[in-house]
């Protein structure tokens, strides 16, 4: 496989303080959930393991991609404090009523924050009615330390712009 770098599931486990740890055992790191950002269409993984190759880097050796959800709408809200903080209201669709929204890969390239949702994948024995199941979710994004600037939002490929009227610091 090809050889990927989920620099961004550390960041994630570890704004997530019920997630399993990621284990490096045998020369293999488990990483129970990872998201490939920097690619044509995001992809949101579970169980990613990755092989040292002994010279620094590391090579994909498995993973399971999961199912992206059906955003419907977004909408940003700004909350007034300060720092100022700003977080993403999501509704849309889970495939079927048997899975489960997984916790949000959210990333940062200069003004776009790319947010990923995915959904639980149903066990090789299970079956479920196939009817969809609306959901509603809400994401924060870090937004500190930003400059007063116009910034986008996208989750799952739908948009939303917000403006931060003036730079998000602390001061001393």
């Amino acid at each position: 496989m090809k050889k990927f770098f989920f620099l961004f599931a550390v960041s994630l486990l570890a704004k997530m303080s019920w997630a399993q740890p990621a284990t490096f055992v045998d020369d293999i790191l488990t990483i129970p959930q990872a998201a490939l950002i920097d690619a044509v269409e995001p992809v949101y993984y579970a169980d990613v393991q990755l092989a040292d190759n002994g010279d620094g880097t590391l090579s994909v050796v498995a993973g399971e991609a999961q199912n992206l959800v059906n955003v419907d709408s977004i909408e940003v809200l700004i909350m007034e404090s300060f720092p100022v903080q700003v977080s993403v209201a999501v509704s849309g669709n889970l495939s079927v009523p048997c899975v489960e929204l997984l916790p949000a890969a959210v990333a940062r390239k200069d003004s776009v924050f790319t947010v990923i949702l995915a959904e639980t994948v149903l066990g090789p024995a299970e079956t479920c009615i196939a009817i969809i199941e609306p959901f509603e979710t809400n994401v924060s994004l870090d937004v500190l330390g930003l400059a007063a600037g116009d910034y986008t939002v996208v989750v799952n490929g739908v948009e939303a712009e917000f403006t931060l009227d003036s730079d998000n610091v602390l001061s001393n």
